[in-house]
């Protein structure tokens, strides 16, 4: 009987703090047993102006993982900072686009810079969420 043993990379959450701008990067799986860290460090950092969340390196999420990711944009601006989520092109990317989010969070694929964070964020206010799609019915 032959045993499959692959090694998943660890999860790690790491923090970078340049001004107003915390950026939380995040590697490994995001799900049900990692979420409580992720969530708790973006919580602390929710004073800044804007919480960036580099998953890059983040190599699964499941539907926790996701729901984490808007807690994450509700708590953030509900304390007047915004929410940007740089996902890349993996695999975070493919599941927040089969959940229809691009349009509920601030998804980008470049880290973008403080700069355009000042700009986007104070030039009109705390990012919103966009109003609920609405489905027209049949007949």
């Amino acid at each position: 009987m032959a045993f499959c043993h692959e090694t998943y990379p660890p999860f790690e959450v790491t923090l970078q703090r340049e001004d107003a701008v915390a950026t939380v990067v995040v590697s490994g799986e995001l799900d049900l047993a990692t979420v409580p860290q992720l969530s708790a460090i973006v919580a602390e950092h929710r004073d800044a102006r804007v919480v960036v969340l580099d998953l890059n390196a983040v190599t699964f999420i499941d539907s926790t993982g996701v729901r984490a990711l808007i807690e994450a944009d509700c708590a953030c601006a509900g304390s007047g900072s915004g929410l940007v989520v740089l996902t890349g092109d993996g695999p975070v990317r493919r599941m927040l686009d089969l959940c229809d989010l691009d349009g509920r969070l601030a998804l980008v694929t470049d880290h973008p810079s403080p700069a355009a964070h000042r700009v986007a964020v104070t030039d009109t206010g705390p990012m919103a969420p966009p109003p609920p799609k609405l489905i027209p019915r049949a007949g």
